[in-house]
């Protein structure tokens, strides 16, 4: 059976280049003994360990502090001091100064988990020596880490624990949910402030929506699908808000952990627990016909927001078909009876076309549903859930897309629900 091979072994000039300094200066610092003791011989030369090097520097070398991984720095002897809170793009930078030099943690905002602002970090926080980011997941001991030394600041330095960040700035870690990093609230924090009661950030935004709805009748269709639609938005966000706190809750009660480590600085405001099926469905269905017949800009918001969120789930037609005009004699026959879309389009187009790229914006007249013809001749049709016709249904054809015609001689596109 194989032995797996053990850690590198560096000589003095990997190890003067591990810390950037010159291989002379270790060489004198080895000959007094003040050097990192070797971690054995190889052919009467000595070598050592990185583990054990970066170790020696952290703890006997400051000024390297800004090349040294943050699991390696030294635990505080006193609460380290509080720089504040400084705005960075899509994150905010909450940082201390710990004897080693500054160190920096990062709260990426909801919706930008990965951290590429390295490079404009550090100018904007000068002096910093080592950053934290703080991930929305969690580890053994609390929220996960990525590390990043100044001098390195595209790799990883990894292995960081929230305990050990605990005990290098000497106090305990503010924590926000992921879903509550809202930068005036990270900004007014200072240590030992309670923890302060907030609306969580909504998983999409919920300002058209409102505005819309502010500018509609009271408690019309299209008012009250806007307000449950934007409290669907909310209580999802606070859901997550409250799922990190109990996650949290759950890590800091293990046996192997001390609550010490984390303050919580943020807890999520309640919502009204909200379903879909809150709302009757005729009336869900009268509400969202009127924002989609709308031609405001608002209008069009609300049906991009809700197009993010699920697709168009609660619109009476949020399935599409490609249908060749060409290609047979049904698709001819639908495809003759519709007539130009008029401008300025309504907001229901941008279920089909969100880029505004189509050749041609149409209508079918049979069910006002919006059809565009692409810059290839085709055509896309949004199609409805259910038919607006009541004749009895005579005839279903079994094509590509599927047909169906009632007594009354209409040809339609077979319904196609949300899902």
């Amino acid at each position: 059976m194989n032995t797996p091979p053990g850690p590198a072994r560096l000589d003095l000039t990997t190890c003067a280049r591990l810390l950037g300094v010159r291989r002379y200066s270790l060489k004198r610092l080895a000959k007094r003994g003040l050097f990192a003791d070797p971690a054995g011989t190889e052919q009467g030369r000595p070598f050592w360990h990185e583990t054990t090097v970066l170790a020696w520097a952290a703890a006997k070398v400051p000024q390297l502090a800004d090349r040294i991984p943050l699991m390696y720095w030294p635990d505080a002897t006193e609460p380290a001091s509080y720089l504040g809170a400084v705005r960075l793009k899509n994150a905010v930078a909450v940082g201390w100064r710990p004897e080693r030099g500054p160190l920096w943690t990062i709260w990426t905002a909801p919706g930008h988990p990965g951290w590429r602002h390295r490079a404009q970090a550090l100018a904007e926080l000068p002096g910093a020596a080592a950053f934290a980011v703080v991930s929305g997941q969690f580890g053994g001991d609390g929220p996960s880490l990525q590390t990043y030394t100044a001098v390195d600041l595209d790799n990883n330095s990894g292995g960081l624990q929230w305990s050990k960040l605990s005990q290098i700035i000497g106090q305990p870690v503010p924590c926000w949910p992921y879903m509550l990093r809202i930068p005036e609230l990270l900004e007014a924090w200072r240590p030992g402030a309670p923890a302060v009661l907030a609306a969580a950030i909504p998983d999409l935004d919920t300002t058209p929506l409102l505005r819309l709805a502010a500018c509609l009748d009271d408690d019309s269709p299209a008012q009250r699908v806007l307000v449950h639609q934007a409290r669907i938005f909310q209580h999802v966000s606070t859901s997550y808000a409250e799922q990190d706190l109990e996650i949290l809750a759950e890590i800091l009660d293990a046996d192997y952990n001390t609550p010490e480590t984390t303050v919580v600085a943020a807890t999520p405001m309640p919502v009204p627990a909200v379903g879909r099926d809150d709302l009757d469905e005729a009336l869900r269905r009268a509400g969202w016909l009127d924002i989609l017949a709308r031609t405001d800009t608002l209008a069009v918001r609300c049906v991009e927001e809700v197009m993010k969120w699920d697709g168009g789930n609660p619109f009476p037609y949020s399935q599409l078909e490609d249908i060749d005009p060409g290609k047979g004699p049904h698709a001819a026959e639908w495809a003759q009876r519709l007539l130009p879309h008029p401008a300025p389009r309504t907001a229901a187009f941008r279920v089909l076309d969100p880029d505004d790229s189509a050749a041609e914006a149409l209508i079918d007249p049979a069910t006002d549903a919006p059809v565009i013809r692409t810059k290839d001749g085709k055509l896309q049709a949004a199609v409805p859930q259910r038919l607006p016709a009541t004749s009895p249904l005579t005839e279903v054809v079994l094509d590509d897309p599927i047909w169906v015609r009632v007594a009354d001689g209409t040809l339609y596109l077979a319904p196609l629900h949300s899902y």
